[in-house]
């Protein structure tokens, strides 16, 4: 973990007198902020068909974290909330800048997905790096060329 992300966990957690990590994100404009403290779980990159037309990207990078541990702290409040599979997953967007933020599952109040990218210091949390890809065989058939690694023969 970089010196730089270490401290701003480190501070946040300080600040919650807690010792928990504590991570904070927002969308594009600003008007939407959040706090999420606790252990990071499952994150993993997404290709689903709905992951893929609601970001406008073939695929997204989400986050697990406990729902008790999430606060909304900027202006805007909670987010504005869209089931894109009704009656199962809402997904919660900026009702100003469309960044979307999060989702979550209905009958499972334990847990909020987050976007990775919606959290400060994405890019160079270890803890965020997907463990995972979930649907591959719905991936655009494109996205194995994108990969510079050498392929293994055989």
């Amino acid at each position: 973990m970089s010196e730089t992300v270490a401290a701003a966990i480190t501070t946040a957690a300080a600040a919650t007198g807690s010792g928990i990590e504590v991570r904070t994100g927002n969308c594009l404009c600003g008007k939407i902020r959040f706090t999420v403290t606790g252990p990071v779980d499952d994150p993993h990159v997404c290709n689903c068909a709905h992951c893929a037309k609601r970001s406008g990207s073939p695929f997204q990078w989400w986050v697990g974290f406990p729902a008790d541990g999430l606060k909304w702290t900027g202006e805007g409040g909670e987010p504005t909330w869209y089931d894109t599979y009704p009656g199962k997953t809402t997904r919660g967007f900026c009702d100003r800048c469309g960044t979307h933020i999060a989702a979550r599952d209905y009958g499972d109040d334990t847990m909020i997905g987050i976007l990775a990218t919606a959290l400060d210091h994405y890019g160079t949390d270890p803890a965020l790096v997907p463990t995972n890809l979930n649907r591959v065989a719905e991936a655009a058939d494109w996205l194995a060329q994108c990969d510079p690694r050498p392929v293994a023969a055989g």
